[in-house]
């Protein structure tokens, strides 16, 4: 696992396996896990290597008052996200939120 922590278990004879992941870890996208097996003999494979994908959604964005007088659209999103502004004639403006989000 990411944290150096490492899980085995046991393939059937038709070599597939399940291997229930820890529920009290979180993984972020974009870390590796590696895998490897061995055989009864010691024989060890090559790693394979696989990215934690990130299927969650970010959280709703907060966005601060707009006044005719502020023509400006502010608030916060999750850091790095892409925020995309849609206005009243239908042209969409973006942006992405800073490391502060």
């Amino acid at each position: 696992l990411p944290d150096g922590t490492e899980l085995t278990g046991v393939a059937d004879d038709q070599g597939n396996y399940t291997i229930d992941l820890p529920s009290n870890k979180k993984f972020n996208g974009g870390e590796s896990i590696k895998v490897t097996s061995t055989d009864p003999s010691g024989n060890k494979s090559d790693e394979k290597v696989i990215d934690v994908k990130d299927t969650t959604s970010p959280v709703t964005p907060t966005v601060s008052e707009v006044t005719s007088e502020s023509p400006q659209v502010s608030g916060t999103a999750e850091a790095g996200s892409t925020v995309k502004v849609e206005l009243p004639d239908g042209t969409e403006l973006t942006g992405v939120a800073d490391d502060q989000g």
